[in-house]
C-alpha cells in the first residue's frame, strides 16, 4: 500500500493519497464525536462539559465543584489532580460521583446521578443540546466531503442534528436508535446515523445505555463491525478517553489480527507540541493518526477539512485545473512539497480520458516546461504498471 501523503497546504498536516482516492470512489464513512459540535458557531459542550450543565440545574454545589476540578486539571496541562479537595462541601454520595467524573468516567456519572434524582436528568440533557441551531465550519465541510453518489453518509454519536441543517434545504434523511440501517455498498446507504439517538427520541446517555447498546442488544457495534468491512473509518471529534469509543475500537483492533477484510481506519488527533505518545496509541488501537496542531483552538483542524473539501472533484474540476495553473509557473524541481503531492493527486484520481486532458491542459494551454510533462508521464506509467 502506497503511503504517499497530500499536503493540501505547506502548513496543514499530510492526508493520506489512497484515504483521498478513497473518499473520491464513495469508499469512505466518516464518524464524528462531540469535537466536530463544539466550535462555535454551535458551540456545544463536549460530554464533561455536557455532564457539568446538567448538574448546574439539578445540583448546583456538585456542578461547582466539578467546574472547580475541570478549571485546575486543564491548568496542569493533563497531570493528576486529587479530586478530594473539591469534595470539602460536598456529602459522601456527591463525593462518590465527583470522584467518577475526576477519573473521566461521564457515563457512569450520569447514571449515578439519574438514580439518586428520579426523574429530570434526560430532559435537562434534551434541553441543553437544543440550544444549538446553526453548523460550523466542520459541519459544512463534513457535508461535502461525506457525499457519496451525491447524498451525505454520516455517521455520528452526536445527539444534535447539526449535520443535517449542514445540508440546507435539501436535509437528508436521518436515522436514530429507533432503527439503524445496514451498511451497504450499494447507493441507497446514505443518509445521518445517529450511533447513540439523536434530539427527541431516545438517546444513550449513561454506562447503562451504553452498555446496552454495544455488549448487550450490540446495536452500535454490530453497525461499525459491518461498515469496516466496507467503508475505510475517518474519526473526528473523539479522545481514547470516551468509555464506548475505546471499548468498541479496542475490539475491532483485535478483530484486525483475525479477519483480513477490515478496511482501513483513520483518526484526526490533536497535537500539542512535538509529543508522539498520543499518535502512537492511535497507531496502537490500528487507527492511522492524522495529526493536527491544536493551538487557537483546533482551527487546523478546520482548515484541512475545508481545504480537502473545497479539492473534491466536480465536472468543471476548477480547483484541480486552479491548482495546476498556479504550480506549473514554475520548475517542478522547484515546487513545493505541497504542490508535489497535489500533482500527483489530481493525476491519480482522473480517468484516463481526464487525465489525458489534464495532461494536454499542463502542455498546451499552461506551456508548462517539460520536467512536469516528465512527472506527469510517470505516474502515467505507474498507473498502467499497477503499482
Amino acid at each position: 500500500m502506497s503511503d504517499r501523503l497530500v499536503y493540501l497546504a505547506p502548513d496543514l498536516p499530510g492526508i493520506p493519497e489512497n484515504l483521498m482516492l478513497a473518499r473520491d470512489q464513495g469508499k469512505v464513512l466518516f464518524l464524528t464525536g462531540a469535537g466536530v459540535s463544539t466550535p462555535a458557531p454551535s458551540s456545544l459542550p463536549d460530554f464533561r462539559g455536557l455532564v457539568i450543565d446538567i448538574y448546574a440545574r439539578l445540583d448546583g454545589v456538585l456542578a461547582d465543584a466539578m467546574r472547580a476540578f475541570a478549571d485546575a486539571s486543564r491548568a496542569a496541562h493533563g497531570a493528576a489532580i486529587d479530586w478530594r479537595p473539591f469534595a470539602a462541601a460536598l456529602t459522601p454520595g456527591q463525593a462518590t460521583e465527583l470522584k467518577v467524573f475526576a477519573r473521566g468516567e461521564y457515563d457512569v456519572v450520569l447514571g449515578m446521578l439519574e438514580q439518586r434524582i428520579a426523574g429530570g436528568m434526560r430532559t435537562t440533557a434534551q434541553e441543553v443540546l437544543h440550544a444549538a441551531h446553526v453548523p460550523n465550519t466542520l459541519h459544512r465541510s463534513l457535508n461535502v466531503l461525506a457525499r457519496r453518489f451525491g447524498d451525505p453518509l454520516l455517521v455520528t454519536t452526536n445527539f444534535d442534528e447539526l449535520h443535517e441543517r449542514a445540508a440546507g434545504r435539501t436535509r437528508p434523511r436521518a436515522f436514530d436508535l429507533g432503527g439503524l440501517p445496514r451498511p451497504s455498498r450499494q447507493a441507497d446507504f446514505h443518509g445521518v446515523i445517529h450511533l447513540h439517538g439523536r434530539l427527541g427520541s431516545d438517546i444513550a446517555l449513561t454506562d447503562q445505555d451504553l452498555g446496552d447498546l454495544y455488549l448487550r442488544r450490540r446495536i452500535a457495534s454490530d453497525f461499525i463491525y459491518d461498515a469496516i468491512r466496507i467503508f475505510r473509518l475517518v474519526i473526528i471529534g473523539y479522545s481514547l478517553n470516551d468509555a464506548p469509543f475505546r471499548y468498541l475500537l479496542n475490539a475491532v483492533a483485535g478483530d484486525t489480527r483475525h479477519f483480513g477484510d477490515l478496511k482501513d481506519r483513520y483518526a484526526f488527533i490533536p497535537r500539542t507540541g512535538d509529543d508522539p505518545t498520543l499518535a502512537l496509541e492511535w497507531a496502537a488501537r490500528s487507527i492511522t493518526p492524522i495529526s493536527y496542531d491544536s493551538a487557537d483552538g483546533h482551527r487546523a483542524l478546520q482548515r484541512v477539512l475545508a481545504a480537502w473539501a473545497e479539492s473534491v472533484p466536480t465536472d468543471e474540476d476548477v480547483w484541480a485545473r486552479r491548482r495546476l495553473r498556479a504550480m506549473c509557473r514554475i520548475a517542478h524541481d522547484e515546487a513545493s512539497e505541497a504542490d508535489r503531492s497535489v500533482f500527483g493527486y489530481v493525476l491519480r484520481r482522473s480517468g484516463r480520458d481526464h487525465r489525458a486532458a489534464l495532461i494536454s491542459y499542463i502542455g498546451g494551454e499552461l506551456r508548462a516546461g517539460p520536467d512536469w510533462l516528465t512527472a506527469a508521464n510517470a505516474v502515467v506509467r505507474e498507473l498502467e504498471d499497477g503499482r
